[in-house]
């Protein structure tokens, strides 16, 4: 007789205990996952957040930094440039700037620093930042009287500069840019010769045989910025765009004809003046919003008679800037990490301090306000 083994499974309540393990297995597995996900995603966000406020802050440092270097004070300060590249206007511009600098001033006025404040988008501030790059720049040299002809001026001598430099004319207040002839090279002789991209006879009515020099219009200076190879000078416009990218439009077009993006998920940019008030240039006992009066770019902007003097002094009196930036990371966190509104320059009191209202929807992105001061060292004399 053949036996027949009983083979037995699993019961239904074996089953279902099974089962059951299984899905708490599951879930709390699922969770470790999510929550690992989300902090990985908040550590990477952090670190994309402190790498974006340590760079935005190097950057503007950077050229703030540079602001006023190479500019002959007396013979530059507060006067208009006019400008020709290949023969067409550049400078004072004819149409508006691109976006986001179409709200600032088409006529650009050589100065270290002007902020235009709130011409950017959502308010924020444009900075338009001059500085030379030529070891020449610091002093100007005399035009000779009656000497300027087309395409030349007359000089004490020519000793240092070279074909391709960028040389500032100026007198009573009218300034005009000019490129020395390629191949020149400066020796004992007086005679600078012009020729190039950036060479005109003429611009914007501002004519090269009109700085002869007079007992009214007093003496022409040459002032060498740099050269359009190597060393070139920087005049630039900076601000945010309405892609939250900080951006620097170069007036010159050395390095292109659009604004190029510098850092980004800057949110706010916002700028106070440090001033001297006692015009020594030694000490800040006051800081002012760019649209104070006397401050505003209206006033550093202006060189219409009296009102060259009073842009050259007041520019004078700014020695230092103080910069807030808004930082935002593009990651999203699951829940709010932000409250809803920053503030800025919280240690200035009432009437510099400002508040930056976190849009709707987006306090679960991470914000950082950031605060620095620069120096002008440049424009003390």
């Amino acid at each position: 007789m053949i036996r027949r083994q009983r083979t037995r499974g699993f019961s239904l309540p074996e089953l279902m205990v099974t089962l059951l393990i299984g899905v708490v297995l599951i879930l709390v597995v699922s969770t470790m996952v999510a929550r690992q996900e989300d902090l990985r995603r908040g550590i990477s966000s952090a670190n994309e957040l402190s790498n974006n406020v340590a760079y935005s802050a190097f950057v503007l440092e950077r050229e703030l930094r540079n602001a006023g270097a190479g500019l002959a004070r007396s013979a530059n300060w507060a006067c208009p440039l006019a400008v020709s590249k290949n023969n067409a206007q550049l400078l004072p511009s004819l149409q508006a700037f691109p976006a986001p600098f179409n709200n600032v001033s088409q006529t650009y006025v050589i100065a270290p620093v002007v902020v235009f404040a709130g011409a950017g988008p959502d308010g924020s501030d444009v900075l338009a930042i001059s500085a030379g790059n030529s070891a020449l720049s610091e002093t100007a040299q005399a035009v000779a009287p009656q000497s300027a002809a087309p395409g030349q001026v007359q000089l004490t001598n020519t000793l240092g500069i070279r074909g391709g430099d960028l040389v500032v004319v100026s007198q009573a207040g009218t300034c005009m840019l000019q490129q020395v002839s390629n191949g020149f090279v400066g020796s004992g002789s007086p005679t600078l010769t012009f020729g190039g991209t950036y060479a005109a006879n003429t611009v914007a009515g501002v004519a090269l045989t009109g700085f002869a020099g007079s007992a009214t219009n007093g003496t022409a200076f040459v002032s060498v910025l740099g050269n359009v190879t190597g060393n070139p000078p920087r005049l630039q416009l900076i601000g945010r765009n309405t892609s939250n990218q900080l951006v620097a439009y170069d007036l010159l077009q050395l390095t292109g004809s659009d604004p190029q993006p510098l850092v980004e998920g800057v949110m706010d940019l916002r700028v106070l003046y440090g001033i001297d008030s006692t015009g020594q240039g030694r000490v800040v006992n006051q800081w002012v919003l760019p649209s104070a009066a006397g401050y505003s770019s209206a006033v550093l902007t202006n060189a219409n008679g009296t009102g060259a003097a009073q842009a050259q002094s007041a520019m004078g009196n700014i020695i230092a800037l103080r910069v807030g930036l808004v930082i935002r990371s593009d990651q999203p966190a699951k829940d709010a990490v932000t409250d809803g509104s920053l503030t800025m320059f919280s240690d200035l009191g009432a009437g510099l301090t400002y508040t930056y209202t976190v849009p709707t929807g987006t306090t679960n992105q991470r914000y950082r306000t950031v605060e620095f001061t620069v120096p002008l060292r440049n424009p003390r004399f």
